[in-house]
């Protein structure tokens, strides 16, 4: 992250990466720009702020930002007729602190300690992409495991049980009914396994196909917006995709952030594959000499 925009993900650039977005409702929710090797794949903070205040069912009203050279700013406001609203550097640096630690509050307010989960074997009834706590699907202890391990331990990755499967399978099922997708009809839902809890995504579409965003990457951006920064693994299901793999983008992305980490996909007939990233990109696109703004 470089020092002029510590809550995006800017290895390459120092571009304006910050805005908050504040839905029909009064929510707000943070949009952070997340840079690509690959520029073209780049996520800009306004994409990625209304992106999200859709996955949560809202509507977006008002765009805080403090610099009119934000990527894509002007479409945005435009195509849907969203309230522009300039504030200061430091007004805007305010309020995505203060809603940083309202995530964190909800966070914390949502994980659970082990011995109030009366039923072990109980189905999480996944019904919004909030974050999901890590003991709902047993990947607490797991995730501690995997926070020790260092990349040299790769064949170390502990195996997930079936009744752990079982659990994310439902949770995916349920997930992809909350798809925004009037252009392809085609439903994906994505759990982002973090260091803060699993984090779910949609695949959201526009009438322009360009700004839409598969599930995993709006997966991501919901994980940024609460700070997370360790990602153990991904699960992915395509509801009506006879095999369920990321697209190449996506795969792209997930290289670039958890190269060593597993994704999950349940196909159409909920049988699982499992891979490494770094086996579905082999050679993946990256390079030091892009790197400005080293993390």
């Amino acid at each position: 992250m470089n020092k002029s925009s510590p809550y995006s993900y800017q290895p390459y650039s120092n571009k304006p990466g910050l805005c908050i977005i504040e839905s029909k409702g009064g929510n707000m929710f943070l949009g952070i720009r997340i840079e690509s090797a690959s520029f073209p794949t780049t996520i800009s903070a306004v994409q990625a702020g209304i992106v999200q205040c859709l996955m949560y069912g809202q509507q977006p009203a008002v765009i805080f930002y403090d610099n009119p050279n934000l990527s894509g700013l002007e479409y945005w406001i435009n195509s849907l007729s969203i309230e522009a609203k300039q504030i200061s550097e430091q007004e805007l640096n305010d309020k995505a602190t203060k809603l940083l630690e309202s995530n964190q509050q909800k966070l914390d307010s949502s994980n659970l300690n082990p011995s109030q989960i009366s039923n072990p074997k109980q189905t999480t009834v996944v019904t919004s992409v909030k974050p999901i706590p890590l003991e709902f699907f047993g990947l607490l202890r797991l995730s501690n495991d995997l926070h020790s391990l260092e990349k040299e331990a790769i064949k170390s990755r502990p195996i997930l049980l079936k009744i752990q499967m079982d659990q994310l399978k439902q949770a995916l099922v349920d997930l992809c009914k909350l798809a925004i997708c009037p252009e392809s009809n085609f439903s994906v839902g994505a759990l982002l396994w973090t260091n803060l809890g699993v984090f779910p995504g949609v695949n959201v579409e526009f009438h322009d196909w360009s700004l839409g965003l598969c599930a995993e990457r709006t997966a991501l951006i919901n994980a940024f917006s609460y700070g997370a920064s360790e990602f153990y693994g991904i699960f992915i299901h395509a509801i009506d995709g006879d095999l369920s793999t990321p697209c190449g983008a996506c795969r792209q992305i997930l290289s670039e952030h958890m190269l060593f980490s597993k994704i999950f996909c349940l196909h159409k007939d909920y049988t699982w594959s499992e891979y490494f990233v770094h086996d579905l990109v082999p050679n993946a696109f990256y390079t030091d000499s892009l790197i400005k703004f080293p993390k």
